[in-house]
């Protein structure tokens, strides 16, 4: 996993790459692996730091404070989270298919010299190991015990099909009420990296400087935009007056009034308006934060009606890639 980290120009991807990365090539070795035995607590814990360090600062080793608590980033993302899977759950919920595979007793050569060695006789659903097995028995059957609710009479009462990974992983995660704003989020209008961006937004992720501030990290909370008042995500979003003339440029291009979370929650949403008025939300954040950064990073600011042009020429692009259906002919004229 370091290897691949390493080779794969990391400190250059965006929160958004390094979330597709960590999804498709580090969980995907950590998979293997975890359907091929139990991996011991010590590794497991070790392959949560490098994911969660490499997603903060595309390196294996920690350098930066995590922005958000690792418990909310493995959330599912309808419940506020990145959707990236809890390591030590996964690897239980693999070792559910040995546990599934003894309650069915296929005809596997490994279930046999379970049964002749171990079971025996003995009834598996309320079997217990004895004190002279096996580490590697021991903790089947541990994942047996986490598991047992979910069998009844030998089968998988949560699918006719019977046990998968994704489903016992479901299990053993406790789940928590969708939030509202997870749509707008992440819905397939939004350039990934704009919605990564509205996503540290909404779980107060971002190090603005009212945060920095409390910290000691720097002399003064001022907004670095307008220096008016003390830079919080509501006035850097909503009140500093670079942000406002941004709105004002957009509401001249598209009209209506500026989306928010709350307009955007209760409007209708399987209208083209919807999505587009979600995708200039989403560039709107980002366009904003990459702003902030470049003013407090680099001492340097663009024209408000600059940064709007680039939001619109964003969303122009965006749409033309996605509006390959056949829309709706008053939509069409919309757009």
């Amino acid at each position: 996993m370091v290897a691949r980290i390493r080779g794969l120009g990391a400190k250059k991807l965006s929160y958004a790459g390094r979330v597709t990365l960590i999804n498709v090539v580090l969980n995907t070795l950590q998979n293997y692996w975890a359907q091929m035995f139990i991996i011991p607590k010590c590794i497991i814990n070790h392959i949560m730091a490098i994911c969660r360090n490499f997603l903060w600062d595309g390196s294996p080793d920690y350098h930066r404070v995590p922005l958000v608590a690792w418990d909310k980033v493995t959330l599912p993302k309808k419940e506020g989270g990145l959707g990236i899977k809890k390591a030590d759950v996964w690897n239980v919920a693999t070792v559910g298919k040995l546990v599934n595979w003894i309650y069915c007793k296929p005809d596997r050569l490994w279930i046999k010299w379970i049964s002749d060695v171990y079971i025996k006789n003995q009834d598996w659903h309320n079997y217990s190991p004895p004190a002279n097995a096996t580490w590697v028995w021991k903790n089947v059957c541990k994942v047996k015990e986490k598991l047992k609710d979910g069998f009844h009479d030998n089968k998988w009462i949560m699918s006719s099909k019977g046990y998968s990974i994704k489903e016992g992983y479901a299990w053993l995660t406790p789940t928590h009420p969708s939030l509202n704003w997870t749509n707008i989020v992440w819905n397939s209008w939004n350039i990934p990296k704009h919605s990564l961006t509205t996503w540290l937004r909404m779980n107060e992720g971002m190090n603005v400087k009212s945060k920095l501030f409390r910290f000691g990290c720097c002399t003064d909370d001022w907004c670095i935009l307008c220096h008016r008042q003390p830079e919080t995500v509501e006035h850097l979003f909503t009140n500093c007056v670079y942000a406002v003339k941004v709105q004002t440029c957009l509401l001249h291009w598209f009209g209506g009034s500026f989306p928010t979370i709350d307009r955007l929650s209760a409007a209708n949403r399987d209208t083209m308006q919807w999505k587009f008025k979600v995708a200039m939300f989403n560039a709107y954040c980002y366009a904003i934060w990459f702003q902030r950064n470049n003013a407090r990073i680099n001492a340097w600011l663009v024209r408000p009606e600059v940064t709007a042009a680039r939001i619109e020429d964003d969303i122009k692009r965006r749409i033309k890639m996605k509006c390959k259906a056949i829309v709706d002919q008053s939509e069409l004229l919309w757009l």
